[in-house]
């Protein structure tokens, strides 16, 4: 019997990845998909996502992906660690994600797709270019997306982009003063406790659950889960994971705050 069986789920509750229909909608997490969404719509500007690692931002990126691309009007590009040095080499990911054609000069590249978005203006598409894993762009490559920013009418940006990445990139892209003056910053942070504990029961129910496994002691559950995880998604659906594995091992149905505790210790997460 595996977990999915012996706690009669339709799917893994717990299981670490993007998958948006898993993605708990807090309050900022729903404010930053309608911040991007809005800019993207009204061209407005390129914004950077940023957060401590395993706060969520690749599902929230992955969510917008998802709501966005049934929309006739968004033309999307989603670009994932792209882990190159050159501007050249980034510029040419970029054209294959839109099967623009690319040439051997670097130049006749960028006139290239400057005329992709001089005709997806005109036909009422809106470009998006989505990129996780910013934090590894070179400064080369951030001069690139600097100059790309230059593509535009009197009035609107031709090309809308999102970058998504780690703490750092936000400091890359501080130190980086003539392209911070165009981005726009949406931080995403740590839950709180309540919203940790809704994420779970979230998650829960998404899968098909009904009776979540916890014992009566539940609130001291979710603060042992909060103080050892800091209120990070990944590391508390890691955790989660982990308590049902081990309840199907011992042949129980729900777990104590000690026993959530010492899951926690063995994967390396301290108070």
């Amino acid at each position: 019997m595996d977990v999915l069986q012996y706690f009669q789920l339709n799917e893994q509750p717990f299981r670490i990845g993007p998958d948006p229909r898993f993605l708990y909608l807090s309050d900022q997490v729903k404010e930053a998909i309608a911040k991007c969404e809005y800019m993207a719509r009204e061209r407005i500007g390129p914004i950077y996502i940023y957060g401590p690692i395993g706060a969520g931002k690749t599902s929230v990126l992955r969510r917008l992906y998802e709501r966005l691309s049934q929309q006739e009007k968004y033309n999307l590009a989603l670009l994932i660690s792209p882990n190159v040095k050159s501007s050249n080499a980034f510029l040419r990911m970029i054209m294959e994600s839109y099967n623009v054609k690319t040439e051997r000069s670097y130049d006749q590249s960028l006139k290239n797709f400057e005329g992709f978005l001089v005709k997806e203006y005109k036909a009422g598409r809106i470009p998006l270019l989505l990129i996780d894993e910013a934090q590894n762009l070179t400064r080369d490559v951030l001069k690139l997306i600097h100059y790309l920013l230059n593509f535009e009418t009197a009035t609107t940006k031709l090309l809308q982009i999102v970058l998504v990445g780690q703490e750092e990139l936000a400091a890359r892209i501080v130190r980086y003063k003539e392209l911070a003056s165009r981005m726009f910053p949406i931080a995403i942070s740590a839950m709180s406790p309540e919203e940790l504990e809704q994420m779970i029961r979230f998650r829960w129910m998404v899968a098909g659950g009904k009776e979540i496994p916890f014992s009566s002691d539940s609130k001291d559950i979710y603060k042992t889960l909060y103080a050892y995880t800091k209120g990070l998604p990944r590391d508390t659906v890691k955790v989660c994971d982990e308590v049902l594995r081990d309840l199907l091992v011992r042949n129980k149905r729900h777990a104590t705050t000690a026993e959530v505790e010492q899951i926690a210790k063995e994967l390396n997460l301290r108070i």
